[in-house]
């Protein structure tokens, strides 16, 4: 008996829509990270460009306030 090949044509149609499913979600997960990664990447440029500093662990923008330098009073007792 000879064995039959299966030509590239004759997958299943069930396995044909779970691969295209597998596919759609992977290329959804990789579109969503990339979306969070562009923004991240975003946010903080726009933070350190206007002159804050960015906290990683807060994920945060802070702004420290420039106070003028205090001058010695001539306060005499």
């Amino acid at each position: 008996m000879m064995a039959r090949r299966r030509s590239p044509r004759s997958t299943s149609p069930a396995r044909r829509i779970l691969l295209r499913g597998i596919a759609i979600a992977v290329l959804v997960a990789v579109a969503l990270y990339g979306y969070s990664y562009y923004r991240g990447s975003q946010l903080r440029d726009s933070c350190t460009g206007n002159g804050g500093e960015w906290n990683a662990e807060r994920e945060q923008c802070t702004f420290r306030l420039a106070l003028p330098e205090q001058t010695p009073s001539d306060a005499t007792p």
